[in-house]
């Protein structure tokens, strides 16, 4: 009883590390890695952050520069300057991330 169990466990250990470098150098499993990592990473919060302060920013200017009248335009202008400002770091981000997994994965 002892054989089979401990020859059970051997073919079970040896078709894993079979199995592991069929993944390995994959380019397609490993660009589905390296995209859950970054999605992971990078989930928009720059975008977010990037919005509030840029409508914040935005408002003050306004008021400053044109009055009470020009807050809501400013914090619209600014906002929206924001949002491509965070966008643009998210998105760096998520490159970043997802080339350090892929270069990770394919060295497996």
């Amino acid at each position: 009883m002892k054989k089979i169990i401990v020859l059970a466990l051997a073919a079970s250990v040896s078709f894993a590390a079979a199995a592991a470098p069929a993944l390995a150098n994959d380019p397609y499993y490993c660009d589905n890695y390296a995209r859950k990592k970054a999605n992971h990473a990078a989930n928009g919060g720059n975008v977010l952050a990037g919005t509030a302060i840029g409508a914040g920013a935005g408002a003050l200017v306004g008021a400053i520069v044109g009055g009470h009248h020009s807050v809501g335009k400013g914090a619209i202008i600014g906002g929206v300057g924001g949002t491509v400002v965070g966008g643009v770091k998210t998105d760096q981000k998520w490159k970043k991330k997802y080339n350090n997994a892929y270069a990770q994965c394919m060295s497996w």
